[in-house]
């Protein structure tokens, strides 16, 4: 079974449904209950927190940007993430840097 923190993500930030991120904790209460909802808001702030610390060894010349820099740092420590969760995440992370 697949972690809902997936789900919870592209609801939670309104990925794929909004022109730019949001905060609808009413989404998540909906389709997981008011308990799991609030559990799952707290994974997705400490997963947000976790993306603001200092990206390790950017170079000036990569061609890779901040946001896929910043998501490779992040992904090995959570492979509960799958790849929809991490492109909320890098969305709302990228749209953040603007």
């Amino acid at each position: 079974m697949s972690d809902p923190i997936n789900e919870a993500l592209v609801l939670y930030t309104g990925f794929g449904n909004s022109p730019f991120p949001r905060a609808k904790t009413p989404h998540l209460v909906q389709r997981f209950g008011e308990a799991e909802g609030a559990e799952l808001k707290q994974r997705i702030l400490d997963l947000l927190e976790e993306l603001q610390q200092p990206v390790e060894g950017v170079e000036k010349r990569s061609k890779k940007s901040l946001t896929e820099r910043a998501i490779e740092q992040l992904q090995p420590k959570h492979p509960e993430l799958d790849d929809s969760g991490l492109k909320a995440l890098a969305w709302t992370y990228s749209f953040g840097l603007r």
